[in-house]
């Protein structure tokens, strides 16, 4: 009887230590494995303060290629609820059209507005004595924010911002291009790049174009120049090129380079179209400095014009529970997209076991479809 108890004892006891080493590993296994937002380009937003701005960065009159007068333009934007303009005329060609002002090549910018405009801005930021930017009181419910800008002129384009960088004709290199907007303290973004991919209407104009070659074109000089702050969207016909860029660029390149996402509609007309693509900025003040760093660090929203927009109110990473969630009023519904392939539904994902993760959201609003930075997870 003692023999059977001692064996049974025994028993229990070696039973017991396998459990319990079983679950110290699973624990460390747990720990060593348990996942991090690496990046979350939205942790530095206090949503308690700022607000949504309305941007679009990129923009022509007649002074290049467009249709629309200065003066018309800047009213069309403001009338039609802009808090933010950047007027890009092309820097080194222009455009004639019969029945229209004609225009000849010049490497200036479409800057002051006051050459154009009775309005008067209150304030204006400058660099080294350049005029940067300007804040207009009059212009809009809220004021406008007037950002100095060009479109550099080669393949592919460059869309320059906050200073006055421009040439005379094509043959300066992207790379000088760049130094030169960087020695200006200005930024930049490739402008409409999905029209250089396999598929886009100058594909031919990067490299031989393949997917690959043409991504690692532009991720080169993304991962070179910090002025560079990523690419431009436009969500019409190109919005499935665009999608396909933004996911092999972020795939490749986001975990050691920021790379964010503008929205502009490059437009050449003389209104403002009712489903044009827009930048949501998130800042408190219509200031140069706020803006530029919104700029800089993916404080922003690409999205189109809807009748009622979207509400941001807040993005949490919860590190304990390993969730992000969203808070968001006046939207559809939300799709994550992860390492490039739809993954997920709702207003909050888990991210608990996510390995070398690229993750992004797509919100549906009004019919359009508005996108998020990209968050990285390892």
């Amino acid at each position: 009887m003692m023999l059977r108890r001692l064996v049974q004892a025994t028993r229990i006891l070696v039973m017991f230590s396998l459990l319990l080493a079983a679950g110290l590993g699973v624990t460390v296994l747990a720990q060593a494995e348990e996942a991090e937002v690496i990046k979350n380009p939205y942790a530095g937003v206090n949503w308690d303060e700022v607000n949504q701005y309305t941007a679009n960065l990129h923009a022509h009159t007649v002074k290049s290629d467009g249709r629309a007068l200065p003066e018309e333009l800047i009213s069309n934007y403001a009338e039609a609820g802009y808090d933010i303009l950047a007027i890009t005329d092309h820097d080194n060609y222009h455009t004639t059209r019969e029945g229209e002002p004609e225009t000849t090549p010049t490497t200036d910018t479409t800057w002051p507005w006051t050459e154009w405009i009775e309005e008067e801005p209150s304030e204006v930021w400058e660099y080294d004595g350049m005029e940067t930017s300007a804040f207009y009181p009059d212009l809009g419910e809220r004021g406008m924010l007037a950002i100095r800008g060009n479109e550099l002129t080669t393949h592919p384009h460059i869309a320059s911002l906050f200073n006055d960088s421009g040439w005379p004709d094509t043959d300066q290199t992207d790379d000088e291009r760049m130094s030169c907007v960087q020695d200006k303290n200005g930024l930049a973004y490739w402008a409409h790049p999905a029209t250089y991919v396999p598929g886009g209407r100058w594909e031919d104009n990067v490299v031989d174009t393949s997917w690959d070659e043409a991504v690692e074109y532009f991720a080169n000089y993304i991962t070179e120049y910090d002025c560079l702050l990523g690419f431009e969207m436009q969500l019409g016909g190109r919005r499935e090129r665009e999608e396909e860029l933004l996911d092999r660029l972020l795939t490749g390149y986001y975990r050691d380079h920021d790379i964010f996402i503008k929205g502009s509609d490059d437009t050449h007309s003389t209104s403002v179209a009712d489903d044009a693509t827009l930048t949501i900025v998130l800042v408190e003040e219509l200031t140069e400095d706020a803006v530029r760093h919104a700029l800089e660090n993916g404080h922003n929203f690409v999205g189109s014009r809807v009748d009622v927009f979207p509400e941001f109110n807040g993005i949490t990473v919860d590190e304990d529970e390993k969730v992000i969630s969203l808070d968001i009023a006046n939207h559809d519904g939300v799709t994550w997209i992860k390492n490039g392939e739809r993954h997920h539904e709702g207003d909050s994902i888990e991210y608990a076991g996510m390995e070398d993760t690229v993750l992004r959201f797509e919100v549906d609003a009004g019919g359009a479809v508005f996108y998020s930075q990209a968050f990285y997870i390892d």
